[in-house]
């Protein structure tokens, strides 16, 4: 009898399965392989789980369960590099193994699909020697196909066992007599009720119908033939009415988060590259030439051509016959990058996102493992593609903290590649105009290779970054002040392009009557609602929760109500005002719901359909558009103040990655920054442009606080609908480090209620572990962590820890 260690679904454990393995099924199990288990005391129950292992003599102890199955083929469907990376993303991030794998692999292959099984038209031979396992079991299956014509995987199991049963199927379909067909359930998309014009109409039809008549005029200015009736500023009963005057008429809509990556542009052509280019791509080159794994660090400001790099580096990976994987920061940056790569790589690359279906997903990923793509390029979880022979890893934006899961297991993507590299034996490249202080820090130790960018390329300059202190400029609108409009103006006689910078979305941050002082907050999360006015919502950006508003105090009825601050919706409604000649377009997670929205918003700034491109972050990074020459920030202020110590870099980055935007042609390039804290650190240093010098100074602080890179931070945090529970779990947590306490070892912040004391209706307690030394025990962590979530389990207690926090709210 043979033995063999597995991780298995619903079992939460450190520690992996001791199985047993038939005689038959131990020739073709490999380590990695996706099998079917039944546990010892319910032998009709299947898992899945993945091996780890295969183990003779046995173990001491004795077997959990048997191997009754193996699935894809006998294909291992984690390489030996993926699954020593899911080990270390469980010891290194603290949580389970089989939590792990499941983050590695993507979702089509963590359920048994639905597979359909038919007869081929075949002919049985004398001399047909292929080997089919189970006689007696093909006959069955024969009979039953005979009978039944198409059968699926399930149907047979419930009629002949599991027992070998997906293993001979396989045999039986490289016999050539049988087809196995894979069918994923692919969600219908959602769709969504819009209106379009259905004919002409008499503009007295709707004298006295002003909102009707508003819609119908916002419909004409609209790009599309269609709105939805939130664009048009109006409720789905007044569309419905228009509807029965002829005017309008219903269509379905596809939306989701889906985005098309069709961006296109036409390809640069790159004469030569500069000598910090060559330079760079020289060093770049050597490192990967001496086949041993090295990480860089490539800081280089914005517009100094670090794609071109990337491109030239992924050249000589291909060459030598080996592969490699690109990662982007979000999905909004997808388009144009791809479009980018495509250029040069054509099918050798695969694009890699979370909107994909589940078909989708399983060709893609087929695609990499059987290498008919050699280049895998995405968001955060592209890091774990299925690549054998990796070469490069290149991060673009490192810096970004959208490269932290925040779910379990809540790996970084960047520290991760470079793990990953690591075990590959290949070179890892972490690209940024504004690295994060952590890695600058590795770059300085000697760490990591730091190679620098220090000017743009095509001659193009820098751009003249001048503060509008808001407090003494005057305002044409009330988030625009008459400087930036001016400079707005300016740009559109000379048609050229404007990008501008808010980063909150919604019409307004929060709602205050000046009657009761009454401020509309969420029920779940107790954190003001967001004025959204064209869906006439309040919503909670933290749950979702939303709630109609009536333009009135919901406390007193009062419609004295003052609307503070501005989202991305108040300010498109400003410039509509301000230039209502100007298409206005706007890019935030409300626009770009729509399938395809991301690169028809992108396509349509590039083409110059419209000169001004209003949005949040998704605009600040990674674009590259020659004719912008200004960068607008509406209130650079947002986020300073939070209590993080990250705040400040954060912004920043934000700023100068936003600033990078402008001037990266031969025209120059303004930025113009609308603040009310102009004394702050953060913009001395950002007029002067120097990164290095803010670094230094953030530095000193982070040293005498004990901050990243000076100390590892692991965030534990207990969250329960009680909020007595949720405290009392944390004081016993921290009551239970004491022993353990060195101030030389590690210090304990806490606990105290999170930055954000509730959210979906959970109270939520942190206690904050400094560790300037020695590593802490992950197993005593953990254990702490299973104790206290068994004593309360009736109090539907959770503890999540995070290690490497990247957000301290």
């Amino acid at each position: 009898m043979h033995f063999a260690l597995l991780y298995a679904n619903n079992y939460l454990r450190d520690e992996p399965l001791l199985v047993t393995v038939g005689d038959d099924l131990v020739g073709e199990l490999q380590p990695g392989c996706q099998v079917l288990f039944s546990p010892v005391n319910n032998t009709r129950r299947s898992v899945i789980g993945y091996v780890t292992e295969i183990t003779d003599p046995p173990q001491p102890n004795q077997p959990e369960g048997i191997i009754t199955d193996i699935l894809n083929s006998g294909k291992p469907v984690l390489t030996p590099i993926t699954l020593q990376l899911s080990i270390w993303i469980a010891d290194y991030y603290m949580t389970h193994p089989i939590e792990a794998i499941n983050a590695i692999l993507p979702a089509p292959l963590k359920t048994k699909v639905s597979e359909t099984v038919e007869l081929t038209d075949f002919q049985l031979t004398a001399g047909n020697n292929r080997k089919v396992v189970s006689t007696s079991l093909r006959k069955e299956i024969l009979k039953l196909l005979q009978q039944r014509k198409k059968l699926t995987v399930k149907q047979l199991e419930n009629q002949l066992g599991k027992q070998n049963l997906y293993r001979t199927l396989i045999e039986m379909e490289r016999g050539g007599l049988v087809t196995l067909k894979k069918a994923f359930k692919v969600a219908k998309p959602k769709t969504k009720t819009a209106y379009r014009f259905r004919q002409p109409y008499m503009q007295q039809e709707l004298l006295r119908a002003p909102r009707q008549a508003a819609a119908v005029k916002q419909l004409h200015a609209l790009e599309t033939s269609w709105g939805f009736p939130e664009q048009l500023g109006i409720t789905t009963g007044i569309a419905r009415e228009l509807v029965k005057k002829g005017i309008f008429e219903p269509i379905k809509v596809e939306t989701g988060t889906e985005f098309s990556t069709e961006f296109s542009e036409s390809k640069k052509t790159i004469k030569h590259l500069t000598d910090s280019q060559q330079r760079v791509l020289n060093s770049l080159l050597s490192g990967f030439r001496s086949g041993s794994f090295a990480t860089y660090l490539l800081h280089g400001i914005t517009g100094s051509g670090k794609t071109i790099i990337y491109i030239e580096l992924l050249k000589e990976v291909l060459s030598a016959g080996k592969t490699a994987i690109v990662l982007v920061p979000e999905i909004s940056l997808t388009p144009q990058t791809a479009s980018r790569f495509r250029q040069y790589f054509g099918n050798d690359i695969q694009i890699l996102h979370s909107a994909m279906n589940n078909q989708e997903k399983y060709n893609a990923w087929q695609k990499l493992r059987s290498g008919k793509a050699k280049i895998a390029l995405g968001a955060r979880s592209t890091v774990f593609a299925p690549l054998q022979n990796v070469g490069a890893i290149i991060v673009d934006e490192e810096h970004d903290m959208a490269y932290k899961q925040d779910r379990t297991p809540r790996y970084n993507g960047r520290d991760t590649a470079v793990m990953r590299a690591k075990l590959e034996g290949a070179l890892c490249v972490l690209g940024s105009a504004t690295p994060s202080f952590e890695s600058f820090y590795n770059a300085k130790s000697k760490k990591y290779s730091l190679l620098t960018l220090p000017e743009r390329v095509d001659g193009a300059t820098m751009p003249s970054i001048k503060l509008i202190p808001m407090r003494e400029n005057r305002k044409v609108s009330f988030s625009i002040s008459e400087v930036l409009y001016e400079e707005i103006k300016k740009r559109l006689e000379r048609n050229e392009q404007v990008i501008l910078l808010q980063n909150r979305r919604g019409f307004a941050g929060s709602l205050l009557c000046l009657d009761c002082g009454e401020i509309p907050t969420c029920k779940h999360c107790n954190i003001p609602m967001v004025y959204h006015a064209a869906t006439r919502q309040l919503r909670c950006h933290y749950c979702g929760h939303t709630v109609f508003y009536l333009e009135q105090c919901p406390h007193c009825s009062s419609a004295n109500i003052l609307y503070k601050s501005s989202g991305t919706e108040r300010i498109e409604e400003e410039l509509h005002k301000l230039f209502p000649e100007e298409k206005i377009l706007r890019m935030d997670v409300d626009t770009t719901g729509v399938k395809g929205a991301h690169a028809m918003i992108l396509n349509d700034f590039h083409e110059k359909k419209a000169r001004i491109l209003l949005g949040t972050q998704m605009v600040a990074k990674g674009l590259d558009f020659p004719d912008v020459t200004l960068v607008g920030v509406l209130m650079a202020d947002i986020g300073l103040n939070i209590p993080d110590f990250r705040a400040g870099e954060r912004l920043f980055a934000l700023l100068m990655q936003v600033a990078g935007r402008a001037g990266r042609s031969k025209i120059p390039g303004e930025v113009y920054l609308q603040t009310y804290n102009t004394d702050n650190d953060v913009f001395s240093f950002l007029l002067r442009g120097s990164y290095e010098k803010y670094y230094h100074l953030d530095m000193q602080a982070r040293k005498a606080l004990q901050y990243p890179p000076y100390a590892k931070l692991v965030s534990c945090e207990f969250s329960s609908t009680e909020e007595d529970i949720a405290q009392k779990a944390s004081e016993e947590f921290a009551e239970a480090l004491k022993p353990h306490l060195h101030s030389a070892t590690f210090l304990v912040l806490g606990p105290a209620p999170a930055g954000i004391a509730r959210i979906r209706g959970r109270y939520r307690y942190q206690v904050l572990l400094k560790l300037p030394g020695k590593k802490i025990s992950a197993d005593f962590l953990k254990k702490m962590r299973y104790s206290l979530m068994s004593k309360y389990s009736r109090n539907n207690l959770s503890i999540t820890i995070d290690v490497d926090p990247q957000s301290m709210m």
